[in-house]
């Protein structure tokens, strides 16, 4: 935790700036821009990771009554924290999404413990504007293309209701228009709630903090397997039980740590997260996610890139010089897995039976999208008529498999092109805006390392996104959803807010 917090106090030149008077107008954000909220609330936040990491090492089984009884206390611990604010119940819900399969907390029919945190952060959400008296919405970076891309998701639902019916719709897709429509939620909840920069720059550390938590996971998971037979047994489920989905909340997870690290390089400043990076790469080795591998390496070069042509070139001369004159030092699991591809395939194919049926499938989503390029074939719809699109399908020629294995692919042939155009454009302001924030040498380190942070998680998304489906449920992107609400803040301009008097600043420490 210490290396994480121990940058929060900003440059020499910030520091020796002059305290504000009392009263009078100053800038929303100091130097300091950790201080007490940001360790007290990673102190809360320790309290579930090591439940939840006990569980997991010592395979603890506290059953439903431990379960649920620690939730309501911490649920108490919570409600009594939100008299300072929204801040502590922000940090719960990011470090509790990547974590939301493994401990659903199902307290009622289609009611778990990420609805119930939405809820009680809705409810905040509104108290907080009729309190204030301030509009629930504001025109942050990115909310209008985000809504956009809502409004053709509930017209893509509408579309498959008309093609399926009602019922059919009800019975068989709720569940996965759910998952979906809570990263528009996630998004609006977080970038609303967030107070001013300061609090938007501290929700980064609750990101990298809840990452940690799940590198943590994923090595303890990996000394379970790693003696297994093949591959396929060896693969990392991760807290998100399925190895590709866990590659990509990692490839999500590391673009604050390859912008933190790339960021203060060569000062030592840059080793202090290598330990938990290192780990969650080892992790990210175990899930065997060939697409993963790609988009850490577009995430490797784009963030070497954004920040110097020296570093980038200098990248390339060790990557390059480890692959050719010392190929003992690339990791065994990533070259086993990637000789597989052209190894373990059928008679008569030059490609593994996975990487063969991605195109098989990518070409199904293409037709679909050529038949319906408005509106698509409706949410969620390439599962149910890929058979009718693939020739041979029941004979096996996908493996079963009904996804789309790209994401792209599934906004185009589910919710039609225009929907496509507006994830790409969402994707291009990030990056775009991203690089503006790093290039902007007014800026505080920890906007600019934001910023590179943000160009890196664009790369990463491409590549991962290029061979799954990797945005279609915060389980495994909330954390792309909370740096789109961080960057969004970061680019408002200055606030000004009023220092509190020395006699309420008192009277708030003995509140």
């Amino acid at each position: 935790m210490n290396a994480i917090t121990n940058s929060t106090r900003g440059s020499k030149a910030e520091r020796r700036r002059p305290p504000p008077v009392a009263g009078e107008a100053t800038p929303a954000e100091n130097p300091n821009w950790g201080g007490a909220p940001l360790h007290s609330t990673l102190w809360i936040l320790t309290i579930p990771a090591l439940y939840a990491i006990g569980i997991v090492v010592f395979h603890a089984q506290p059953g439903k009554i431990g379960l649920y009884g620690f939730a309501l206390v911490f649920g108490l611990v919570l409600l009594a924290q939100l008299r300072k604010g929204p801040e502590v119940l922000l940090a719960v819900l990011i470090f509790y999404m990547p974590l939301s399969r493994l401990f659903a907390a199902r307290i009622a029919p289609g009611l778990n413990g990420t609805n119930s945190l939405e809820l009680l952060l809705i409810a905040t959400w509104i108290a907080s504007a009729y309190k204030n008296k301030i509009k629930l919405f504001h025109p942050y970076a990115f909310s209008r293309l985000v809504g956009i891309w809502l409004l053709l998701t509930i017209i893509s639902v509408l579309t498959a209701v008309a093609a399926i019916g009602f019922h059919p719709f009800v019975w068989n897709y709720t569940e996965a228009l759910r998952g979906f429509l809570d990263q528009f939620i996630v998004f609006f909840l977080v970038v609303n709630l967030i107070r001013d920069k300061n609090m938007a720059r501290r929700m980064i550390v609750y990101m990298m903090f809840a990452s940690s938590v799940v590198f943590v996971y994923g090595i303890h998971e990996w000394f379970g397997t790693r003696g297994l037979s093949t591959i396929e047994k060896s693969r990392l489920l991760g807290p998100v039980g399925q190895p590709n989905e866990f590659a990509a909340q990692l490839i999500y997870a590391f673009a604050p740590f390859l912008a933190y690290g790339a960021y203060y390089f060569p000062r030592w400043k840059s080793l202090r997260l290598a330990p938990v990076f290192l780990i969650g790469l080892k992790v990210l080795l175990g899930a065997f996610s060939r697409g993963a591998y790609l988009a850490f390496a577009m995430e490797l070069m784009s963030v070497s890139f954004v920040k110097s042509k020296k570093f980038f070139l200098f990248v390339l001369l060790v990557l390059g010089s480890i692959y050719f004159f010392l190929p003992q030092y690339v990791p065994a699991s990533l070259r086993a897995r990637v000789e597989q591809t052209y190894e373990d395939h059928t008679q008569g194919a030059e490609i593994d039976k996975s990487a063969d049926s991605r195109f098989i499938l990518w070409d199904a989503a293409i037709q679909m999208t050529e038949d319906n390029p408005i509106l698509g074939k409706g949410f969620d719809q390439f599962h149910r008529l890929v058979p009718s699109y693939v020739s041979g399908y029941y004979d096996g020629v996908t493996g079963g498999a009904t996804d789309n294995q790209n994401m792209f692919l599934y906004a185009a042939s589910n919710m039609g092109v225009p929907s496509l155009l507006t994830l790409l454009a969402l994707i291009f302001a990030l990056a775009w805006r991203g690089w503006k924030l790093y290039r902007d040498k007014a800026r505080p380190d920890i906007d600019r390392i934001v910023g590179l942070g943000a160009v890196t998680i664009v790369a990463g998304l491409i590549g991962v996104n290029m061979f799954g489906t990797h945005i279609i449920d915060t389980a495994v992107d909330s954390f792309l959803w909370v740096y789109l609400a961080v960057v969004a803040h970061l680019l408002q301009p200055d606030q000004l807010v009023r220092t509190p008097s020395p006699a309420n600043h008192h009277g708030a420490h003995r509140r």
